[in-house]
């Protein structure tokens, strides 16, 4: 067993060593950085957002959302919409031709893939609704996915389904697997479907 005198010296040994560990670092700013950043911050934050997208002088759609997160980073920037998302889209002619609306989205700059989340809906120029919990938007190959269930709601029918490819406009569409469709026969069935 150690005395008290010895465990004295231990203890002014031990010391010694972490002073002498301590006094020998460098902190290298850059590794520090490193270290420290996380993407868990955003670089800034936009409430009550409306923002207009343009091409060639031509609206091509009308984004709003309740708050903006944007998220730097070299390798991949992102922006979040944690508390929904609207957007209409334009024609050439700047005519609304359709509507997408989520609970939340994130879009990632650069793939320019936007995963819209949550009671996603498109509305189309021709009225038709599409209604899913998941959906990928390729603005790069312009297209829309999903592999989740599906309803497509036309003036004629209802169609339900598990997964779905379109074009961006939502117009030319193809189920992954349909699981079943119900048909509209009359005015009544398509108001009791709108409640």
């Amino acid at each position: 067993m150690f005395t008290r005198k010895g465990n004295y010296i231990l203890c002014c040994f031990f010391l010694m060593g972490a002073l002498l560990a301590l006094a020998s670092c460098e902190n290298n700013m850059d590794t520090v950085t490193l270290l420290t950043s996380t993407d868990k911050t955003p670089q800034n934050v936009e409430d009550n957002a409306s923002i207009y997208y343009t091409d060639s002088a031509k609206t091509k759609f009308h984004l709003i959302a309740k708050r903006i997160e944007n998220y730097g980073g070299e390798k991949d920037p992102y922006v979040v919409f944690p508390k929904g998302i609207h957007i209409d889209f334009y024609d050439d002619s700047a005519n609304i031709n359709g509507h997408l609306d989520a609970d939340s989205a994130i879009r990632h700059e650069n793939t320019k893939m936007m995963e819209a989340d949550n009671n996603v809906s498109i509305l189309n120029k021709k009225g038709e609704r599409l209604n899913t919990e998941q959906l990928f938007w390729d603005a790069g190959h312009h297209k829309i996915y999903t592999n989740k269930f599906v309803r497509i709601k036309t003036e004629k029918q209802i169609i339900f389904g598990d997964g779905l490819t379109s074009n961006e406009d939502f117009t030319q569409y193809k189920i992954t697997n349909i699981r079943g469709t119900i048909q509209l026969d009359s005015p009544e069935d398509i108001d009791k479907d709108k409640k």
